[in-house]
């Protein structure tokens, strides 16, 4: 688990930095980060169009790079990962059923979903139901609380032991395309792993039926 969030984290980072070109291996950043780059949350073309925007996923994967690609699923991955959804002020405090302990939640601040059925339906926006499904059971740390989405507060910290990773277009077809990310580990500079993601067009719609850690 701990290695599946450490390779997302290192992942996003690296699609951060990496812009918009064509390329299909990351690397340092050497140019200020193109408006493709941005966040889902901060991209203009998005927040114009409001909630609906999702309704859009993936896009026309045409001529885009494998980090491309990847890096808005990835991002939205993250989200339930390692909690990145931006968070208003306001908190709920509950008491877990089976521990009895006190757990923090807090008002999800998106300009998207604003409860947990509007969530889900953004997400298949990008994921097969299995990997939403799937998502949403491995971190199960958003819920509706009166009527609102909240997501659990966590002070967990992930160590990140991945160094490098490169993206591949393995495969490429009408309504196919398997990419790949070849990861490389701190630890260990000599061991790779690999990594597979694929797209298909589903009912008119360019969705991950594959993502990394789902198939390992």
């Amino acid at each position: 688990m701990k290695e599946c969030i450490a390779f997302f984290s290192l992942m996003a980072l690296m699609i951060f930095f990496s812009g918009c070109g064509k390329t299909h291996s990351a690397s340092a950043p050497e140019v200020s980060l193109p408006p493709a780059s941005l966040s889902v949350w901060e991209r203009p073309d998005i927040l114009e169009k409001g909630t609906e925007s999702g309704s859009e996923g993936l896009g026309d994967p045409a001529g885009r790079s494998a980090g491309e690609l990847v890096g808005t699923a990835l991002e939205i991955y993250n989200w339930f990962a390692e909690g990145r959804m931006p968070l208003a002020q306001r908190t709920q405090i509950l008491v877990h059923l089976e521990t009895g302990e006190e757990e923090t939640f807090q008002l999800v601040d998106s300009p998207y979903f604003s409860n947990f059925e509007q969530m889900k339906e953004y997400l298949r926006n990008y994921f097969s139901e299995e990997i939403v499904q799937r998502l949403l059971d491995q971190y199960p740390v958003c819920r509706d609380i009166d009527g609102e989405l909240y997501m659990l507060v966590t002070d967990e910290k992930q160590e990140d032991f991945l160094k490098e990773v490169a993206f591949s277009v393995e495969e490429e077809r009408e309504s196919f395309i398997r990419l790949s990310a070849a990861v490389s580990d701190e630890q260990d500079p000599q061991k790779t792993r690999r990594y597979e993601f694929v797209c298909q067009k589903v009912d008119g719609k360019w969705i991950f039926t594959t993502f990394a850690c789902d198939w390992q």
